[in-house]
């Protein structure tokens, strides 16, 4: 802690406790009558009573004649009657550091924090799965989460199965161009069905090749060389996330058997956990703002669909699921998100947020009224932003508010409590 820190706190306590004792020494002082026949009592502490003129021992007021003996009304600008009030003068003031605010019009839209946790669009999963029975030689992904590109290889696969297969494609092309290697005309006119015959047997063999997860490519260079291709690649075909690795290097697998899946991440699921209190200021159509955990520049928007809203009954809390767009892949599955939902705007009388005293028994405020006094009012709040409460009940429009300080002022007025009680009993025995 700094020295001018400390020198602070030091002349707040030591002003604490001057404005605390202030009233104690000078009641102890004030000598006790016997019943005289004019009665005088402070026009700010109407429950100070006493039997001869001098000085309130609470505020240092002049004391003036009790009317019929009842203390006169309080000045106007305290019209609360709620907590206890305190006489503060301007230097002490200022050594507590004190500032006031007056209470406004304002227009008010609550912000709700929270965390969302990002989830695939499983309509664009796709599932790999091997076509033919063999062995895994290479797999090329390494878990889950990490991104894949559209041609990208994801496995290589040994397959005695999917080799049958190209050598039944292989003897198919040696022997068509067996029938077609003399005379053309004298081919076509003596073997036209058999060649209409190997075409179609042709295509068939070369989309079995391609249904196995032998790119065009491939079955391109199987064509011109003649040769069995023995590790086939396989390939991605889109872009997208791994959600699933459930194969790994050398494994056996069959058709029956999931080697990973991944989905597209041009769409993702955020799902934004929300507790009750949050969730009753929400509303269809309010607007929610994603900040990836990834890349804090990166940004978007969607908007509230209460339809989606699920609730946890063991933690008693809400799910909101939506949708989220995802041009530059920068919300990536598995990842989070800041979320921020802007409720609709209001105009509400407001005060600033280090204003308001929160407490165990309500929230409250330090308004400062005429003759440099504090009193302690009861307020009701409505919502919060940044800098800015509003306040539904407790403060009129104008009125000021203590700001810093504040908290030494209400802890004078709780420490004056028992001078005030002390005070009002030596004024009833003195009428008795």
């Amino acid at each position: 802690m700094g020295l001018k820190r400390r020198g602070f706190l030091a002349s707040a306590g030591l002003a604490l406790a001057a404005i605390a004792l202030q009233g104690c020494d000078r009641a102890q002082s004030t000598p006790s009558g016997t019943g005289a026949h004019t009665r005088y009592t402070c026009s700010m502490h109407p429950q100070v009573m006493q039997d001869k003129s001098g000085v309130c021992p609470i505020c240092n007021m002049n004391l003036v004649p009790a009317q019929n003996g009842a203390a006169p009304a309080a000045p106007a600008g305290h019209g609360h009657q709620h907590g206890g009030m305190v006489h503060v003068d301007p230097a002490t003031q200022q050594r507590m550091g004190v500032q006031l605010a007056a209470a406004s019009m304002a227009e008010m839209n609550r912000t709700v924090r929270a965390y969302a946790t990002l989830s695939a669009d499983e309509s664009s999963t796709v599932a790999v799965n091997p076509k033919v029975e063999g062995w895994l030689r290479k797999v090329y992904v390494q878990g889950v989460g990490q991104p894949v590109r559209r041609g990208q290889i994801l496995y290589e696969i040994y397959s005695p199965e999917l080799q049958q297969r190209q050598r039944e494609y292989i003897d198919l092309l040696q022997r068509k161009d067996g029938l077609l290697g003399g005379d053309s005309m004298t081919v076509v006119s003596s073997n036209m069905a058999m060649v209409g015959s190997l075409s179609k047997e042709k295509f068939r063999a070369r989309s079995r090749l391609l249904a196995a997860d032998l790119s065009e490519d491939l079955v391109a260079q199987l064509e011109k060389s003649r040769r069995v291709i023995d590790v086939v690649p396989v390939r991605a075909t889109r872009d997208g996330v791994v959600t699933q690795l459930a194969s790994h290097e050398g494994n056996y697998v069959n058709p029956m058997q999931q080697i990973l899946s991944y989905a597209g991440n041009d769409s993702v699921w955020a799902e934004i956990t929300l507790f009750p209190d949050q969730l009753e200021w929400l509303r269809n159509g309010d607007t929610v703002q994603f900040r990836s955990g990834l890349d804090r520049a990166t940004v978007q928007r969607a908007k509230v669909d209460l339809s989606t809203v699920q609730i946890d009954a063991q933690t008693r809390t809400a799910r909101l699921r939506m949708a989220l767009h995802n041009p530059r892949g920068a919300f990536r599955p598995g990842a989070f998100a800041e979320v921020e939902i802007l409720s609709g705007r209001q105009r509400s009388l407001a005060v600033p947020r280090e204003a308001v005293i929160r407490t165990g028994r309500g929230d409250f405020v330090v308004v400062a009224g005429t003759d440099n006094h504090f009193t302690r009012v009861p307020v009701q709040t409505g919502i919060r932003t940044d800098e800015l409460v509003a306040i539904t009940h407790g403060l009129k429009e104008g009125e000021r508010v203590a700001v810093n300080g504040q908290f030494l002022l209400d802890g004078a007025a709780a420490m004056q409590a028992p001078q005030l009680m002390q005070a009002s009993l030596g004024g009833t025995e003195h009428t008795r």
